[in-house]
């Protein structure tokens, strides 16, 4: 093994340098460790006082001059054990502290949380994000669901994303546009219980999605666009919004 691969446990290029140069010259003084490393006398101290630190060196001062030596190597182990004990006292000071960061963290993602994605993978990204937030007892509300500018792709893609609610068995209620209301493939689904369906006339790309605080404006494109808000409000208002549709729409 290469003493560069020392890097990879934490040392420094100057470190590795003074390590190399005690190894080769044994018991060194600053000049001699300056001339042997490459490093600069001035910063000799201030490195060759990192490996003190970390237990790789030691010193002794002989008639007030001040003499390095590489320690036993098998102090590097000793070294990793320091720092996977120091490690996992890190890791428990974030474990204690994730309830505050999350916390603090939901507030923020709950004040602006704007998204666009693209195309039919952006769309598996979003639906696939819906049947892992929701569960049995949740509810999706959606508006103004049309065949599609790709009427066929658009089908094919629903069928996968039913296949999931499914799976979750979540309720949804649905409003299409009254044009789809012959397209067995976008409607069988939703004359099952627990869903609902219902028919609008309208002719619109646009669909809105509603579940938990989330609102979702799909314009099913031949490229489709997905608007994504994360935000209670918006979600309750679009609610009421649903609501009012809802009414007046027919089975």
């Amino acid at each position: 093994m290469e003493l560069q691969d020392l890097k990879k446990i934490g040392l420094t290029q100057g470190e590795i340098k003074i390590y190399s140069a005690l190894l080769d010259l044994g018991e060194s003084t600053r000049t001699e460790l300056a001339k042997k490393s490459g490093i600069s006398p001035s910063k000799i101290y201030d490195v060759a006082n990192r490996l003190l630190e970390k237990g790789i060196i030691s010193s002794v001062k002989k008639n007030n001059i001040l003499h390095f030596s590489a320690a036993n190597p098998e102090t590097i182990k000793d070294f990793l054990d320091q720092k996977e004990q120091e490690i996992q006292k890190e890791k428990k000071l974030v474990n204690d502290m994730l309830p505050t960061l999350i916390a603090k963290y939901t507030k923020t993602e709950e004040s602006a949380d704007v998204e666009v994605f693209y195309g039919w993978d952006g769309m598996k990204t979003v639906f696939r994000d819906i049947a892992n937030t929701l569960s049995k007892d949740d509810e999706n509300y959606i508006f103004g669901a049309s065949q599609g500018q790709n009427t066929k792709q658009s089908d094919n893609f629903f069928t996968w994303y039913y296949n999931l609610v499914n799976e979750k068995k979540y309720k949804q209620k649905i409003i299409f546009n009254e044009n789809v209301k012959g397209n067995k493939d976008r409607t069988a689904h939703f004359y099952k219980k627990p869903h609902e369906v219902r028919y609008l006339h309208q002719d619109t790309f646009t669909e809105i999605n509603l579940y938990k605080n989330t609102v979702l404006f799909v314009i099913l494109l031949t490229k489709p666009i997905i608007i994504r808000i994360k935000n209670t409000e918006a979600a309750d208002s679009f609610k009421k919004f649903f609501d009012s549709i809802w009414k007046i729409a027919k089975p």
